[in-house]
């Protein structure tokens, strides 16, 4: 047979008040766990959130760069382009220029008259602009001459103003004489008057430098 002593008054409430905070302490806590797993938490998507804006902003750094650097080659390609069309227009010259050259020496070939001193290959008229006419012309020897030929050339450009009939001459008895190896090359332009229209004909003489007498001639109309 075993005694149990009976508890006073003052020791059940001892022993309710000790279980109650017993409690308040367990949830107290539970509570400040909750509070460190949730700050912790927080403190974990504010570090992936400050990952993933140092990434963008790297990968808006490695793009603004690509772009500089694409900008930079598009420079040079347009610089290259630029100065492959300045090359292929002075390539373009050139050829014209050699094929001009061509057409000279062609008509210098061609131009086997042995019945002449000298005679014109080349007896071109063309517009320039309203009021101006460009003449382009080129003047040869025989093959078979040698001496060397002096004279005048003497131009004359006629055309209608009002219906009338005008003309302009360039070169006169006391141009200065030209002198004539092999072939002599001349060109310039005729000023019109306000109003002058077609048809236009150039007549050109190539007279003795000492003289009246015609040595070369030739007609262009347009």
């Amino acid at each position: 047979m075993a005694l149990k002593p009976q508890l006073g008054f003052k020791a059940k409430v001892f022993r309710y008040v000790l279980f109650v905070g017993v409690l308040l302490l367990a949830a107290y806590a539970g509570m400040r766990y909750g509070q460190y797993q949730q700050e912790m938490q927080l403190a974990k998507n504010a570090q992936l959130s400050q990952n993933q804006i140092q990434s963008s902003q790297q990968r808006l750094t490695a793009l603004e760069q690509e772009k500089a650097l694409l900008a930079q080659q598009l420079t040079v390609v347009g610089a290259e382009r630029d100065a492959l069309k300045r090359e292929l227009s002075t390539l373009l010259q050139d050829a014209a220029a050699t094929r001009e050259t061509l057409s000279f020496f062609e008509s210098l070939l061609q131009s086997n008259d042995r019945s002449r001193l000298a005679s014109f290959v080349a007896c071109e008229l063309q517009t320039l602009a309203p009021d101006r006419i460009g003449y382009r012309l080129l003047l040869v020897q025989g093959t078979d001459k040698t001496t060397e030929l002096s004279g005048r050339l003497q131009l004359n450009l006629q055309f209608l103003v009002g219906g009338k009939k005008q003309s302009i001459a360039l070169g006169d008895d006391v141009s200065p004489v030209v002198s004539v190896k092999h072939y002599h090359r001349a060109e310039g332009e005729f000023k019109l008057p306000e109003n002058a229209v077609g048809p236009m004909l150039m007549d050109v003489r190539f007279v003795e430098a000492e003289g009246k007498k015609i040595l070369a001639s030739c007609q262009k109309k347009i």
